[in-house]
């Protein structure tokens, strides 16, 4: 497994995701601060508004450049 190092780009949601808690969240700008690529699979490690951290799949965010 791979790891980009660290950034502090922003990314949309593309649709409604939920943390490791449970909590729902979609209408809210998160930080993307990992990438990853794992089995030729790219996952972002991202935190939300409230602090909670998940990890998502290109198909669910947009990355600001």
């Amino acid at each position: 497994m791979s790891k980009e190092p660290e950034s502090e780009r922003h990314c949309e949601l593309l649709r409604p995701v939920r943390d490791r808690s449970g909590h729902s969240h979609f209408n809210e700008v998160v930080t993307l601060l990992r990438e990853m690529h794992n089995l030729d699979r790219t996952m972002y490690l991202v935190r939300f508004e409230d602090g909670s951290t998940t990890f998502l799949f290109p198909n669910e965010v947009v990355v600001d450049a």
